[in-house]
C-alpha cells in the first residue's frame, strides 16, 4: 500500500502538502494541488486515519446507537446522521441494542473503547448505568427523549403532544369521534414496564383526546407484544375480539400500522371508507402503501443536524449540553377520510361497516 512518502515523492513536493491536499485544506497553489491528487489517483493512496487520529490526540469517529435497524425510521435516521457527520469532516460507526437495555450499555462501553469523540444514542430504552459511564467519561452525547441534560450530555426531545394533537385533530374535523389507538411492545419488554417513547406517545394520546371531550371523542387503547407488523395485525384482530367501536385508528409506529392495514383488510374492510388509519414517524414506507399512509413526521434530516450540530459543538467546547425539542407535523395522504355514517356510528358485529358517507363540506 502506498505511503504519504511514496505520494510526496512522486508529485516532489512534502508529506506536509499531500496531507493539505488530503485533508482538503485550500492553503495550497492549485497547480501543485493537481499534481497531488494525479499522485494520488495513480498510487491508489488512503490516507491512515489511525495515525491522523494519533497526532490530533482525538478520533474523528462518531458512535450511534439505535434499538432497530430494521426498523425504516432508525435506518432513516441513521442516514441523516451520517450525511451530517461526513459533511462536517466525522466518520460514523453503527451499534444497535434490540430495546434491550443490557445491549445498550455493552454498546457504549464498545463505543468508548474504538475513542469515539462523540457519541449519539437514538434508542427507545435507557438504563442509568449508561449514563454513569457516560459523565464518568465526559464524553460528548446526545439522546432522542431519554437522556438528562449536563455538561456534556444533550437531549432532543421529540413533540409527541404536537404530532398526536395533529393526528386527532385532523380525524375529528373529518366526523370520527370513536379512535382507537394502536400501541405494541417489543417482545424484550413487559407492558408493565414499557419504553419510555411508548410511554410518551400513548400518554400524549390521552392528553390530546382529553381536549376533545366538548367533541365527545370516544378514545379506545389496544396493545400487543411483537415485531411491529405482526403486533399490528394481532391487535386488531384483538379489537374486533373485544368488541371495542373504532371508525379510526392511529397506529403507534409506521411499521404497526402496516399490521394493521393488513388486518383491516383480512377483514373485508375498505380503507380509508370504512376504517380511517393514521400512522407515526412518516418513514418512506407511506407513501408507497396501499392506500398511501397519512402519518405523523419527524424530520429527519432536521433531526440528524440537531444531532450531529450538538455533538460537534460539544467536542468543540462552544456549548454545553443542552436541551432541544424537535416538532413533528402531519402528512396527509389517502388513508383517512370522512367518517362513513352508520346507525350508530361504528362497526356493525359483523365487522363491515353499514350506512353511507357523511358530507362534512
Amino acid at each position: 500500500m502506498a505511503s504519504i512518502y511514496d505520494v510526496a515523492k512522486l508529485a516532489r513536493v512534502s508529506t506536509a502538502t499531500v496531507s493539505a491536499v488530503a485533508n482538503g485544506q485550500d492553503k495550497v497553489e492549485p497547480r501543485t494541488r493537481r499534481r497531488v491528487l494525479a499522485a494520488i489517483k495513480k498510487l491508489h493512496y488512503q490516507p491512515n486515519l489511525y495515525a491522523r487520529n494519533l497526532a490530533r490526540g482525538k478520533t474523528c469517529l462518531l458512535g450511534l446507537i439505535v434499538s432497530d435497524i430494521a426498523n425504516p425510521f432508525f435506518g432513516e435516521v441513521t442516514q441523516s446522521i451520517r450525511q451530517e457527520a461526513q459533511a462536517c469532516g466525522y466518520e460514523l460507526s453503527l451499534a444497535s441494542t434490540q430495546f434491550s437495555g443490557e445491549d445498550l450499555v455493552l454498546a457504549v462501553k464498545r463505543m468508548l473503547g474504538m475513542r469515539v469523540t462523540g457519541l449519539a444514542i437514538m434508542t427507545t430504552e435507557m438504563t442509568a448505568e449508561v449514563l454513569e459511564i457516560l459523565q464518568a467519561s465526559k464524553t460528548p452525547a446526545v439522546f432522542e427523549d431519554v437522556g438528562t441534560v449536563s455538561e456534556t450530555i444533550s437531549n432532543i426531545r421529540i413533540d409527541y403532544d404536537g404530532g398526536i394533537f395533529k393526528a386527532v385533530r385532523y380525524l375529528v374535523d373529518l366526523g370520527h369521534r370513536r379512535i382507537l389507538f394502536v400501541r405494541t411492545y417489543p417482545e424484550s419488554t413487559e407492558q408493565e414496564r414499557p419504553l419510555l417513547s411508548i410511554s410518551l406517545r400513548t400518554q400524549a394520546f390521552l392528553k390530546v383526546v382529553k381536549q376533545f371531550e366538548s367533541s365527545r371523542v370516544e378514545p379506545e387503547i389496544v396493545s400487543y407484544t411483537g415485531p411491529g407488523p405482526k403486533a399490528g395485525q394481532l391487535a386488531i384482530q384483538k379489537a374486533f375480539d373485544e368488541r371495542k367501536e373504532f371508525t379510526a385508528a392511529i397506529a403507534i409506529a409506521d411499521p404497526v400500522a402496516l399490521g394493521v392495514l393488513h388486518g383491516l383488510h383480512r377483514r373485508g374492510l375498505r380503507i380509508p371508507e370504512d376504517i380511517s388509519v393514521v400512522g407515526f414517524d412518516n418513514s418512506y414506507l407511506c407513501e408507497y402503501l396501499h392506500p398511501p399512509l397519512t402519518s405523523v413526521d419527524i424530520p429527519r434530516g432536521r433531526l440528524g443536524k440537531m444531532v450531529v450540530d450538538c455533538l460537534i459543538s460539544n467536542i468543540e467546547g462552544k456549548h454545553a449540553g443542552r436541551e432541544l425539542v424537535l416538532e413533528t407535523n402531519l402528512v396527509v395522504r389517502e388513508s383517512a377520510t370522512c367518517l362513513i355514517e352508520t346507525s350508530r356510528a361504528h362497526l356493525g358485529r359483523s365487522g363491515k361497516s353499514l350506512g353511507r358517507p357523511l358530507d362534512l363540506r
